[in-house]
């Protein structure tokens, strides 16, 4: 989201889509959060599905900051996005709740893009950054070869 003289941002532990008609998502700042008051006052921000190879991105938006950024920003609609993200959810701020000492965010979104090829995805679990073990993955089959029965 763009911060008064350079894009801001913050990083969630939790996002979770909400509609797909229209598309909405949501995600929680603390009250205190400045970017969250950021996005209450702008009304717009991306939403950056981070790679595994953008850890440093997150750590610096979780409050670990780096002296200077190894990422790059790109812009569409006067909303900065992180290059080289999985996916970029580009929205317009639907709603605002409160949620006990958070509040709680809905995005609408306008716009989402990524690459062709997403890389290995980001994750952070049991307090620490992890990742996706593909050899028992592909053991068990693909997603869209599973057979649902609902």
């Amino acid at each position: 989201m763009a911060g008064e003289t350079s894009p801001v941002g913050m990083t969630v532990n939790s996002l979770t889509p909400v509609s797909l008609d229209p598309p909405l998502l949501l995600f929680c700042a603390s009250l205190t959060s400045k970017t969250a008051e950021r996005i209450a006052k702008v009304g717009s921000f991306s939403v950056n599905i981070l790679s595994a190879d953008q850890q440093d991105v997150s750590t610096h938006h979780a409050g670990r900051p780096l002296a200077e950024p190894t990422w790059l920003w790109q812009e569409s609609e006067s909303v900065p996005w992180i290059e080289g993200a999985n996916a970029t959810f580009r929205c317009r701020l639907d709603a605002e709740h409160p949620g006990g000492d958070h509040r709680i965010l809905v995005g609408r979104v306008e716009e989402m893009f990524g690459p062709s090829t997403p890389a290995t995805p980001l994750l952070y679990h049991g307090g620490k950054y992890a990742r996706l073990s593909y050899e028992d993955a592909q053991t068990s089959g693909r997603i869209d070869e599973l057979w649902w029965t609902g």
